[in-house]
């Protein structure tokens, strides 16, 4: 039996590639501008920490929230209202507190203590204002 691979082809065609003979014209590849991806939607920094102030300080209250409840002090409801009013008062004193340290200053101690002062400023207004 012959070698499958040797039928029909002759030194020459094994060497010369077919491709040599046609004509082959070269053209400048074009280009064209990349477009920027759109942004991803953010929340400002202010937005960010006046979420977060509502949640941790909400989340907190209901904790000792229910120890009350369970007490008998207070009710479900009563205590639900109590985590949800503390909490927009923590989340906006929050909000208050990064939009001045960050106009205020550029981060650092300087900035921990604007924030820290602005929180208690505003959580204190609200309590008065509340209570």
């Amino acid at each position: 039996m012959e070698n499958a691979s040797t039928d029909n082809h002759t030194q020459s065609s094994q060497t010369t590639p077919l491709h040599q003979y046609s004509t082959v014209q070269v053209h400048p590849v074009q280009t064209y501008p990349v477009k920027a991806a759109a942004p991803a939607p953010t929340v400002s920094k202010t937005v960010s920490a006046g979420l977060f102030g509502f949640v941790v300080v909400s989340t907190g209250t209901m904790g000792a929230n229910l120890v009350k409840v369970s007490e008998g002090e207070m009710t479900m409801t009563q205590a639900a209202g109590d985590s949800l009013a503390k909490g927009a008062v923590g989340g906006t004193a929050a909000a208050c507190a990064t939009a001045a340290a960050t106009s205020l200053t550029s981060g650092g101690v300087a900035g921990l203590a604007v924030t820290l002062a602005a929180a208690t400023g505003v959580s204190y207004m609200f309590n008065r204002i509340l209570s």
